[in-house]
């Protein structure tokens, strides 16, 4: 199933034809404006109180490799998605743009949207190109196109053959299509949405997602929502809706192992008035 896939690299990519979609200027500051004290920990604490700029700057670590952080796709496409949740940048796609024409991650963005769009040939070409440059990401762009197609063997194949090489678009590729093949499931096996959650943080919200679709067959899923949804926080991923719905289920008399810092910050983040609080007895929401 295509669902859980597209789900990922649309959240990570959002895309759109929209040409009137630029960066905000005010917001965009070169790696090097990042200073040494401002690692990768100081970074993604500012990012979790909703600072778009600080995932800007996130993703700016993770594409060039910055203070110690790992070069790789997969989180760099993650911190722009959460820098366009919370206002630093308009779209990813002007990130890109911006990027010199035969850099990995580009090309990477470049041969999934084609892959994903009309020019699945020049996807393809795209995808030899990384592995002559050897960017084990092109195996997954070669997977990718074999699962649109609807060929689940090779596709895995091919992540795998870019996972054991350590790309983490790879082992999300091969845990997608597991996902995939359990889907005539209710809910998929735990293992399987375990090692997802691990892989790709940004998928906790898809978990949480799917979850609460079957709370009212499985009331228990209401507290692994929250789970899912705590995770993808403690890993700066969590959204303005995932914040919303964990507020609302605190209000409700649900167990949540946070702090007061911790419920301000997710105030921040869902842009709730901190002054208000939903009335338990009458589900309304009131003035305290």
């Amino acid at each position: 199933m295509k669902k859980a896939l597209l789900f990922t690299l649309a959240a990570m990519m959002m895309v759109s034809c929209a040409d009137q979609m630029v960066l905000d200027t005010k917001t965009w500051e070169a790696p090097g404006q990042v200073t040494e004290a401002s690692k990768i920990d100081d970074l993604m604490a500012q990012a979790r109180w909703g600072d778009g700029n600080a995932y800007l700057k996130l993703a700016e670590c993770y594409k060039d490799g910055l203070y110690g952080a790992k070069p790789d796709f997969l989180t760099t496409m993650t911190m722009l998605s959460m820098a366009r949740e919370y206002g630093g940048i308009s779209n990813p796609r002007v990130f890109m743009k911006n990027l010199p024409e035969d850099d990995d991650i580009r090309l990477t963005y470049e041969g999934m949207e084609n892959i994903d769009g009309t020019d699945k040939e020049k996807g393809l070409e795209i995808a030899e190109r990384l592995i002559s440059k050897g960017c084990t990401d092109g195996y997954v762009l070669k997977g990718f196109a074999r699962f649109v197609q609807g060929d689940s063997t090779e596709a895995m194949n091919m992540a795998t053959q870019a996972a054991e090489q350590g790309s983490s678009l790879g082992k999300m590729l091969q845990s997608v299509i597991i996902l995939g093949k359990e889907r005539m499931k209710d809910m998929p096996d735990e293992s399987t949405l375990a090692i997802l959650s691990e892989t790709v943080p940004l998928f906790n919200l898809f978990i949480a997602e799917e979850y609460i679709r079957t709370m009212d067959e499985h009331p228990e899923n209401e507290a692994k929502a929250a789970k899912a949804y705590l995770r993808a926080d403690e890993n700066g991923c969590l959204d303005k809706q995932g914040a919303q719905w964990l507020l609302k289920y605190r209000d409700y008399g649900g167990e949540l192992p946070l702090t007061e810092n911790d419920i301000q910050r997710l105030r921040k983040l869902a842009q709730r008035n901190p002054y208000e609080a939903l009335d338990i007895e009458s589900g309304q929401e009131r003035k305290q």
